[in-house]
């Protein structure tokens, strides 16, 4: 394949995914992490990474966040969100740490291509990503000739930077305001 002609049928992969993300679990989303007295976030393999790039900017807003995982990651409690992506919902430590988080007391909000997934049935909000992956090959959404789960992975991450355009938004936040929290140790 050559890159322009490939190039064209990912981003046209990735915007027919995100065209069928709702606006209204975007803003549910956005509106419990300014609740949030803390915001967890958890995820595995690619979608970790990811997700451990949400986090990062979350923190540039100044929020408190923390990866479950990480060995400065506090208890998790009542008052705390823990977002969680997962393509399928059913990875064993994201369910684990999903039910776990429903019994101390915490909101859970899941970015899923699988709204039926357990981890799903376990959120409060559930935005979903509608593509297929390799765990999910049944579901219904968008096919892609791209490997594995990378379309997935693509979504969360322009669609997690959505999100935070939004939260820059409400908290009056730009992007010079941010880069005052960019680590200054590299």
């Amino acid at each position: 394949m050559k890159f322009e002609s490939t190039l064209d049928i990912v981003i046209d992969e990735i915007r027919s995914v995100l065209s069928g993300v709702k606006d209204s679990s975007i803003e549910e989303l956005s509106e419990s992490i300014l609740r949030a007295r803390r915001v967890f976030l958890f995820a595995m393999g690619r979608s970790g990474l990811v997700i451990k790039a949400f986090a990062m900017r979350l923190m540039h807003l100044g929020l408190k966040v923390h990866v479950v995982g990480e060995v400065t990651t506090p208890s998790l409690g009542e008052g705390d969100l823990l977002i969680i992506g997962s393509a399928s919902g059913e990875t064993p430590s994201v369910v684990l740490n999903c039910k776990k988080a429903r019994k101390l007391g915490a909101a859970i909000a899941s970015i899923t291509a699988s709204k039926e997934s357990t981890v799903a049935g376990h959120s409060d909000i559930v935005i979903t990503i509608p593509t297929k992956t390799p765990k999910v090959p049944d579901r219904a959404g968008v096919s892609s000739v791209q490997p594995m789960g990378n379309l997935f992975e693509q979504s969360l991450l322009i669609l997690t930077d959505i999100i935070v355009m939004d939260l820059m938004e409400s908290l009056s936040i730009d992007s010079e305001m941010m880069f005052k929290n960019h680590a200054n140790l590299e």
